[in-house]
């Protein structure tokens, strides 16, 4: 039995590395019990863990509880006597636990939790707490099981929902009853077994040679949007990453840049071809951001994406976005070779799983490489029976 200040941020929270005889050492956390200092990390909201007690109740069970009335480490430590006492007089009359809530109102307190995710990650998660409110915002949380959550797939596939939506809603449902979990509202997910629907994969569309020509002689398109274009082409750059670069990102025929989704920092060689047209622009671009000198969001960039749609069609460029241009530019690569590890740092992913998943080899480049593996094997072949025949 013991009490201890459980954590709700990641940043305050230890960790396990690789590196002792058994696999892993464990990092400590922020060593704060509760009170807040110079040491907590920046961007942490007051509210940033909470005492629980850890006891054996007389059945046999451990309970991990967290009681909103304590508030020290000396509270905590004397509602755990109390228990001990209790229990040792064969009694248990704990004080009443807080109500479980609704979905819908814990959903606030989740989105509080969440608040120092990314941009784009918080708003994919409001976005998803937005449609679970929808279909399941009146089932308390202890009330979710798997029979709940299957209803809830098949609702809505039936509204033509695409799998990886559904799949994507269903997986920030298993994070928010988890976060329950940590805060000792729930003893443990009920929806944790749930499984994920099958999704097909689909090959991305991929600008062709004749396209690209297009692009590269401008007819049709105006100086600044061609320019967007062409950085994201030959650099694999998002378009809210292109959108934010500055002429101070761009030094020794480099780019160097944030990646959006990993928070890595970037750096991508900068072809001859690229550094000439930027040469060329800049002297119509006075301000220090190269084609905007306001903070990208998630909004600009959403507008822009939607603009440039409407660009792409107009140049007869059927079904295309802009994230397409970074697929061609990962499809590209595979074809001529490059290695998986050189462009996943080239475009800044954090595995090379998501690298993979990007590549879209051709079915020429497939064709030359069974027709090159065919000929290896005639040719060897060939020499083994030529050496029979000689030695025969």
């Amino acid at each position: 039995m013991a009490v201890r200040f459980r954590k709700y941020f990641p940043q305050c929270k230890g960790k396990r590395t690789e590196g002792d005889k058994y696999g892993s050492v464990l990092v400590k956390g922020v060593e704060c019990e509760g009170k807040r200092g110079k040491h907590c990390p920046p961007d942490v909201p007051k509210d940033c863990g909470a005492w629980a007690i850890d006891f054996r109740h007389p059945d046999g069970r451990w309970i991990s509880k967290i009681y909103p009335e304590i508030k020290t480490r000396t509270e905590a430590e004397h509602f755990l006597s109390i228990i001990k006492t209790d229990i040792l007089r064969n009694k248990f009359n704990l004080p009443c636990e807080r109500a479980i809530p609704t979905l819908k109102e814990y959903s606030k307190r989740y989105l509080e939790l969440c608040k120092n995710s990314k941009e784009n990650t918080f708003i994919a998660k409001r976005r998803a707490v937005n449609i679970l409110v929808e279909h399941l915002g009146d089932y308390r949380l202890d009330k979710f099981n798997d029979v709940v959550v299957e209803k809830y797939i098949i609702k809505r596939q039936d509204e033509g929902i695409k799998p990886g939506s559904i799949n994507e809603d269903v997986s920030k449902l298993k994070h928010i009853l988890s976060t329950a979990c940590k805060e000792g509202i729930l003893p443990k997910n009920p929806c944790k077994n749930v499984k994920k629907l099958k999704v097909t994969q689909t090959r991305d569309r991929v600008l062709s040679s004749e396209e690209i020509a297009v692009i590269l002689k401008g007819e049709g398109l105006k100086a600044k949007d061609r320019l967007i274009i062409l950085v994201s082409l030959f650099t694999g750059m998002r378009l809210n990453e292109v959108l934010s670069l500055k002429w101070s990102d761009i030094a020794r025929s480099l780019i160097s840049f944030t990646a959006s989704k990993t928070g890595k920092l970037v750096t991508v060689p900068l072809s001859s071809y690229l550094a000439s047209e930027l040469q060329t622009y800049k002297a119509n671009s006075p301000g220090n951001g190269i084609f905007e000198n306001i903070t990208i969001t998630s909004r600009i960039a959403n507008t822009y994406s939607l603009y440039f749609r409407r660009v792409f069609r107009g140049l007869n460029f059927r079904d295309f976005s802009f994230h397409g241009l970074r697929h061609t530019f990962l499809s590209l690569h595979g074809d001529l070779g490059t290695g998986a590890f050189i462009t996943k740092e080239l475009v800044g992913h954090s595995t090379l799983d998501m690298t993979l998943r990007y590549t879209h080899v051709n079915l020429d480049s497939k064709r030359k490489a069974i027709e090159a593996y065919t000929g290896h094997v005639l040719n060897n072949t060939d020499k083994v029976m030529s050496l029979k025949v000689q030695t025969g």
